[in-house]
């Protein structure tokens, strides 16, 4: 539900920013505001993002039909924390979408509303996300084993490395949650550790388990990829880490995992792959297979003929 939002979102919104043409370099409206680095910026690791989810989901939909008794727990924790991050997801992406098609995007026959409220329903539906994340962090620190990793690299920027930068993450943040618990003094010691102390770490160490999965899985189906969607998909991974990795510089930072020079060369990466995916960035929204009659939002089909009349926002006559 919250990925098919996603994607329809995604659609809609880069479908607009290819058409609509804005003041170019020479000064006259012959510029698609995708070319625009704030849009590219704005969309790319979103659509990187969808697409390593997508991945990621269907792995442990996968493991959920096919599970043994023995694994039902760690199937479980799966789950729960990727339901929590796929609704984020949508949350997050579905705004930006919104925001960045202007004041098109806030017509409700353009459609984001409808995705915002189903974003919204999805983040407590079948659980509050905060509070499965919870979950997450309790049942994997029960089954807690320290992740092999490597020294980091004096460039972090490939898609190895970027994983390896994931696993330290979990590494840490798992470790120093038990430890915090292990100072606790009886069972009021411990809820007062949990409830009112640790909260951050908690959710930081659930969220790095589920964003660990996904980067896994995505590099598992991309390694076993022998057609020529595999370039395109490695790219796609490598922004989903970047955009990561960036989102996340300052917590790397302050722990004195990377430097600010690596720190620099994951953005200066992440620009590099964001104009580079953006000529492809209309056949990645198509290959979601949404025809224009699923979509029904004017600004991703023709919307020069829809503004012709004054339609006060309406589907009447389109």
């Amino acid at each position: 539900m919250a990925l098919g939002g996603a994607k329809a979102s995604l659609s809609i919104a880069i479908k607009y920013s290819a058409t609509r043409l804005t003041v170019g370099s020479k000064g006259k409206s012959d510029a698609a505001i995708l070319s625009y680095q704030l849009q590219q910026h704005a969309l790319l690791p979103l659509l990187a993002r969808t697409f390593a989810l997508n991945v990621g989901l269907d792995a442990v939909k996968r493991q959920w039909a096919a599970q043994d008794p023995e694994q039902h727990q760690e199937v479980v924790a799966m789950c729960c924390a990727l339901k929590p991050i796929c609704s984020w997801h949508l949350e997050h992406l579905v705004s930006v979408c919104r925001e960045r098609c202007g004041g098109q995007g806030y017509l409700s026959c353009n459609r984001f509303g409808t995705f915002i409220g189903l974003a919204h329903a999805a983040m407590t539906a079948e659980g509050d996300n905060s509070v499965l994340i919870q979950k997450v962090a309790k049942e994997r620190l029960e089954m807690f084993k320290v992740r092999p990793t490597s020294p980091v690299s004096e460039n972090v920027t490939s898609v190895e490395e970027l994983i390896n930068l994931i696993n330290i993450r979990e590494n840490m943040l798992f470790s120093g949650l038990g430890a915090a618990l292990r100072g606790a003094k009886g069972r009021d010691g411990l809820f007062e550790r949990w409830m009112y102390e640790q909260n951050e770490n908690i959710q930081n160490a659930g969220k790095t388990y589920g964003e660990r999965i996904v980067a896994e899985e995505f590099k598992r189906v991309i390694d076993q990829t022998e057609d020529n969607t595999k370039d395109i998909l490695h790219s796609l991974l490598h922004l989903h880490l970047l955009s990561y990795t960036r989102d996340n510089a300052a917590w790397y930072l302050t722990r004195e995992v990377i430097t600010p020079r690596q720190s620099e060369q994951v953005s200066t990466e992440f620009d590099r792959l964001c104009a580079e995916l953006t000529p492809h960035a209309l056949h990645l929204v198509e290959s979601f297979r949404i025809t224009d009659e699923m979509i029904s939002a004017p600004i991703a089909r023709d919307w020069v003929r829809f503004n012709e009349v004054d339609n006060r926002g309406e589907l009447d006559e389109f």
